[in-house]
């Protein structure tokens, strides 16, 4: 090439970089498989490169021969070799072929930049093959002709007929305008293609010299616009969507790209603007819009929906399921009971269980263990039921168990055998062991039954008979439980009136000194209740359901200020005698206990050191600490407190090492045995020198006949009480007794 002809190619490749804003370019010439570098500019190499094969050169022109690589670095494949090695710091490349007018590849331009644009616009690859044909033009050119250059840069007639050559076949719509003015009326056309004329409807002859706002309608998008203004101020390529309006007046989507074109000097002097008929493709994508809206919807009805069906299954669960222990409820065994008593079906068993002293545990322990408890609860009681049976909870710690296909009732036996073995087992909650127990009371459906009410009310009495058995048993369902309940209501009812009309009445039994002069050591307050219908009636038929009732507290205050009263009422006579009050557990725990018994010696005037409070090993139970506590209280006010039924249990000596007792009441059990039995007796003997050694009185209380009394006094016992010495005396007889003694 002769120096004119470089001359002219380094404009060019200038030229063609500006366009497409790349800082690295460089145009080979082809010749004998070698591509020999004419010009380069920037970072681009100037090696020459053979090329065993060049077969990924397009052999056809236009834009579909230019290739565009993105990384070329990183994703090297479908990549010439030498450009990954001369354009390691490219990220954005374009190889553009130059070709000869047979279509033979006369050399190649390459572009690169280290930058990632988005482009290049179709409007800018239409000018880069522009700039191919001006590089083919000067590969062609004999060295001998010279072709003169327009003084900007820019031979319109020439540069035209390039480019029209490039875009008279294309499929696209173009224009050239020219620079300026940017406003209004805006840059004149100086030439369109025939697809524009074909889009748009109109004539070369009624576009030329126009403006491109021929196309622009009421509808044309005016922030797209001053968009589309505000690039072409600053002399920037730019991409856009318009509604535009053939001649017509039909309206168009089309894809606007416009570039500016600059002359060898860098002085831009045209735009080329490149557009695409969009509308079916806006069609399509608006169907798709819709379609994906619908879909949307769809997809937030079907959610709707399925978020309905959970929260109807959710409800159904919760109103069939107990939310602690997500068991059955109450609901669900009560449906279950209607339909089976609907079908007159036979064979089935209904249990109904609770846990012995889970109020106590619960109370001492607080409600989050005793949730804990209640669950561990039910996966135990889980293990005990067959696949089938139906597990409930049904309230606190009661659980039910419907079980069907149970003729003879010998599987609901079993089940209730198994859960009572299973409850023997501790529990673990808050890091302590808990044992405990489980009652179980069991009914069978049958003709009887109306509703499933009565069948669970009757289960509950078979329960509560079982609880009379002691912790850990079950009972069937007899008839006879039921007038037993409702006898049982009727006393709880009569015993508050008993209360409140003084029914109540105290006996005292005496306590002997077992010695040669036989002195009363004191008494031990005994309550009886003198029912209007059903006469005198003994602790036993009442303490009880007092308890039942919550009248424990009210009757012990009442017997605790009439004990009191009446023992200083008697007078001197009876001034060094004790006075012995059973308390339950139940009072014991109470936290008003030491105010009421506060109040019952402050309103008789009796000295503490004179009264002695008869317990159980019962009160001892589950939580100590706290009966332990009320214990201490009562030795630092000088109140004595003896144990009754000593032996009877099987803690008592632990008890005696552990706690402050005054006197020990041996069981009347070993009383009875002691005339008969070597080993009762041994037994006894350990007991009185166990009370000698600790300095703790001991009482034999129940001694009924002669040869008893013998045998204690032979042993050493120190005191006694019972029939044989004297029955339980009214307060009236009392004073007799002593008004005998006084004469």
């Amino acid at each position: 090439m002769s120096d004119t002809s470089v001359s002219a190619v380094s404009k060019v490749v200038r030229s063609a970089a500006q366009v497409l804003d790349c800082q690295s370019a460089v145009f080979y010439r082809f010749d004998s498989n070698t591509f020999y570098p004419v010009y380069s500019q920037g970072r681009a190499s100037a090696t020459a490169h053979p090329i065993a094969d060049a077969g990924w050169i397009a052999a056809r022109p236009g834009i579909d021969a230019i290739r565009i690589f993105r990384n070329p670095g990183a994703e090297p494949s479908g990549v010439p070799p030498f450009v990954v090695r001369d354009m390691q710091h490219a990220r954005f490349v374009v190889l553009a072929p130059v070709m000869a007018a047979d279509n033979r590849v006369t050399g190649l331009l390459l572009l690169a930049d280290a930058a990632l644009p988005a482009g290049p616009s179709a409007a800018a690859l239409y000018a880069l093959c522009t700039h191919t044909l001006q590089l083919s033009r000067e590969c062609e050119r004999p060295a001998s002709v010279e072709e003169p250059i327009a003084e900007d840069g820019w031979d319109i007639s020439n540069r035209l007929r390039l480019f029209e050559s490039v875009v008279e076949h294309a499929t696209d719509a173009v224009l050239i305008t020219e620079a300026r003015p940017i406003e209004l009326p805006g840059p004149r056309i100086i030439y369109c293609n025939a697809s524009f004329t074909n889009t748009t409807g109109y004539t070369e002859a009624e576009v030329l010299g126009q403006t491109p706002r021929l196309l622009q309608n009421a509808q044309t998008c005016r922030a797209t616009l001053d968009r589309v203004r505000e690039a072409l101020a600053h002399w920037q390529p730019i991409e856009v969507e318009l509604l535009n309006q053939r001649k017509n007046g039909q309206h168009f989507w089309m894809e606007l790209s416009v570039v500016p074109v600059a002359n060898e000097q860098g002085r831009y002097t045209h735009w080329v603007s490149v557009q695409r008929d969009i509308t079916e493709r806006r069609r399509a994508d608006a169907v798709a819009a819709q379609m994906r809206l619908t879909e949307a919807q769809n997809a937030v009805l079907e959610a709707k929906l399925q978020e309905r069906h959970r929260v109807e299954r959710s409800l159904a669960y919760a109103a069939s399921h107990d939310d602690l222990t997500h068991l059955h409820n109450r609901s669900y065994v009560m449906e279950r009971l209607e339909d089976l008593l609907a079908q007159d079906v036979i064979g089935t068993s209904l249990l109904f269980l609770d846990m012995d002293r889970f109020k106590r545990i619960n109370d001492t322990l607080g409600h989050r263990a005793g949730d804990v408890l209640l669950t561990q609860m039910a996966r135990r009681l889980e293990t005990c039921v067959r696949h089938g049976d139906t597990l409930a909870r049904v309230g606190g710690d009661e659980f039910l168990v419907l079980i069907e296909n149970d003729r003879d009732g010998q599987v609901a036996a079993g089940v209730a055998e198994r859960i009572i073995t299973a409850f023997e087992l501790p529990f673990r909650v808050s890091e302590q062991d808990i044992v405990s127990s489980a009652s179980v009371g069991i009914v069978q459906l049958d003709n009887s039954y109306d509703s499933p009410e009565q069948m669970i009310r009757d289960a509950d009495l078979a329960m509560y008979a079982a609880k009379q058995d002691g912790p850990g048993h079950y009972r069937r369902f007899c008839h006879a439980m039921r007038s037993q309940a409702s006898e049982r209501l009727a006393l709880q009812t009569d015993l508050q009136q008993a209360l409140d009309h003084e029914q109540l009445a105290l006996l005292y039994q005496p306590i002997y000194a077992l010695g040669p002069q036989g002195d009363w050591l004191g008494v031990e307050a005994l309550v009886r209740w003198q029912h209007p219908e059903r006469g005198l009636l003994e602790p036993g038929a009442f303490v009880g359901l007092a308890e039942e009732a919550g009248l424990a507290r009210e009757m012990g205050d009442w017997i605790m200020r009439r004990a009191c009263r009446e023992l200083i009422d008697w007078g001197r006579a009876a001034d060094h005698w004790r006075l012995f009050v059973n308390v339950s557990m139940r009072e014991l725990r109470d936290h008003r206990f030491l105010e009421q018994i506060d109040a019952a010696l402050a309103a008789s005037g009796l000295a503490p050191e004179r009264l002695c409070l008869e317990i159980t090993e019962a009160v001892f139970d589950d939580d100590p600490e706290p009966v332990a506590v009320v214990l201490e209280q009562l030795r630092i006010r000088g109140i004595r407190v003896a144990l009754d039924d000593f032996g009877a249990g099987y803690s008592s000596l632990g008890y005696l090492n552990r706690y402050p007792i005054d006197a020990i009441k041996i069981d009347r059990a070993f009383v009875i045995a002691i005339t008969h039995t070597e080993r009762t007796r041994a037994i006894v003997d350990s007991i009185l020198s166990l009370g000698q050694a600790l300095r703790v009185d001991v009482i034999a209380e129940g001694i009924e006949t002669e040869e008893e009394l013998a045998l204690l006094k032979r042993l050493g016992c120190p005191y006694g009480q019972g029939y044989w010495l004297t029955p339980p005396l009214s307060a009236n007889q009392i004073v007799d007794t002593l008004d005998t003694v006084s004469d």
